[in-house]
């Protein structure tokens, strides 16, 4: 009987213990993505759809599919899309902003 009572107290402690690393999934998914998608709305305004727009359109499929993900309570596959999409959006930009420059703008 005691042993049942252990294996029962340590299942509750580990239903917590992930219920709570659950929960953060979506806090930390909700400030990342906005961010991202400033970021590519940056790159939207700096003319990345045309200066660099493998760039620009792979960043902005990611943050759509990390979106799906996130509905789905999929929040580590959508962290793993917003870091591919920050990645792409900031060369967004930086490619935009060279060709701006380059263009004397």
């Amino acid at each position: 009987m005691r042993e049942t009572a252990k294996h029962t107290i340590a299942g509750a402690i580990f239903a917590v213990a992930l219920a709570s690393v659950g929960g953060c999934g979506g806090v930390v998914y909700s400030a990342r993505i906005n961010s991202v998608e400033a970021k590519v709305e940056k790159a939207k305004e700096l003319g990345a759809e045309s200066s660099a727009p493998y760039e620009y359109y792979s960043a902005k499929v990611r943050v759509e599919r990390a979106q799906q993900e996130a509905s789905r309570a999929e929040y580590g596959d959508a962290l793993d899309l917003i870091d591919e999409a920050e990645n792409f959006a900031d060369r967004a930009i930086n490619q935009s902003s060279a060709v701006r420059k380059g263009a004397g703008r």
